[in-house]
């Protein structure tokens, strides 16, 4: 059920009841909750809603829409975003959340911040790579900055850039924030519920690698890739190069970290037959009840399947690989926008995420 318009918690949204608009919390965490109330294996999360946003941004005198604003300004808009106050409201919602999972998971907190646009994870666009995700806070000062890091990436010159190419520019930008418990993952994997290379819907393909999936979505590794076929047979497993993994840091404020893997497990399957076989079935079975092609992302701890968010699958033309399909989509956009008049070139920055 969505909070109260008027109430103490209208600012967060638990997803772990019916399905909730992505109005109110936008497509990844409006996908969260859909899984969640399938019975998806989803650890715990609630989504700082889009509410809580649009007050932010009126306190602020901030923009909406892109066209109400200049390149030049965007730097501008991100400082303000991370600088500004957080009104009390919005602060006391936060807090109220990060206590909640403390209590859950008593000393052990670790979370992962998502950004969740309205816009974002639909049949229509994708945003892949475009807007912020933070992983293993475990503070609420560091909780705080991370719903602002989410927010700013909205006015990233890529986020843009993108809305830009899209005719988007008078649409009002709006964005809502999924704090979830990190998973601490042994093995991370990107599971496609049709094959999006060749639109073949009768196979499923699984990108996995070692530790947290960031490796596999910032394109650090060469992950596993897997074919799994119709009748739910490993069809075909090639083992990438995975040389790092990327893993939960040292402290409370040390975030994420890069770590070699050891070169015997380098080249090594992440993933046993009957686990990739047990992904298939899993994404197979969703994405009837999801009435969509999915792209799945998920870990694996201690044995369990975890499942972290579904997506439309809209990029079929480009590789399968996750990575290469978001940083495609990015560089082109920019690109497209680059030459375009009042757009200094400096300011677009193209990167991976």
């Amino acid at each position: 059920m969505a909070p109260d318009a008027s109430g103490p918690d209208r600012f967060v949204a638990w997803l772990d009841g019916s399905p909730l608009s992505r109005d109110l919390v936008g497509g990844k965490a409006s996908s969260v909750s859909r899984l969640a109330s399938l019975g998806a294996p989803v650890p715990a999360a609630f989504a700082l809603t889009t509410r809580a946003h649009d007050e932010f941004t009126a306190t602020n005198g901030l923009p909406r829409r892109v066209a109400e604003i200049t390149l030049d300004d965007l730097p501008r808009v991100r400082d303000t975003i991370m600088s500004a106050p957080l009104p009390a409201s919005i602060a006391s919602a936060l807090a109220r959340g990060y206590r909640t999972f403390a209590e859950r998971m008593d000393t052990d907190i670790s979370l992962a911040v998502r950004s969740s646009g309205t816009a974002e994870d639909s049949a229509a666009f994708s945003f892949a790579g475009l807007h912020d995700t933070v992983l293993d806070v475990r503070t609420l000062p560091a909780l705080e900055r991370a719903v602002r890091q989410c927010w700013a990436s909205l006015w990233s010159d890529r986020a843009v850039a993108y809305r830009l190419d899209r005719g988007m520019a008078e649409e009002a930008s709006d964005i809502a924030v999924v704090v979830q418990q990190l998973v601490r993952s042994d093995v991370s994997f990107i599971a496609f519920t049709s094959d999006p290379v060749t639109h073949d819907s009768g196979r499923i393909v699984i990108d996995a690698a070692w530790g947290l999936g960031e490796s596999i979505v910032s394109g650090l590794v060469v992950p596993d890739h897997i074919t799994i076929g119709d009748d739910g047979h490993v069809l075909d497993y090639t083992a990438g190069d995975k040389h790092l993994m990327v893993i939960p840091g040292d402290g409370p404020e040390f975030g994420t970290r890069e770590v070699p893997v050891p070169r015997a497990l380098r080249r090594h399957p992440v993933l046993t037959h009957e686990q990739a076989r047990e992904i298939a079935r899993l994404a197979h079975n969703l994405s009837r009840k999801l009435d969509f092609e999915a792209d799945l992302e998920g870990g694996i701890a201690g044995g369990v399947i975890h499942l972290f968010q579904a997506r439309p699958i809209t990029t079929l033309e480009t590789s399968p690989i996750a990575t290469e399909r978001s940083t495609a989509l990015v560089v082109r956009d920019i690109l497209s926008i680059a030459g375009a008049p009042g757009a200094p070139a400096s300011n677009l920055i193209v990167s991976q995420e």
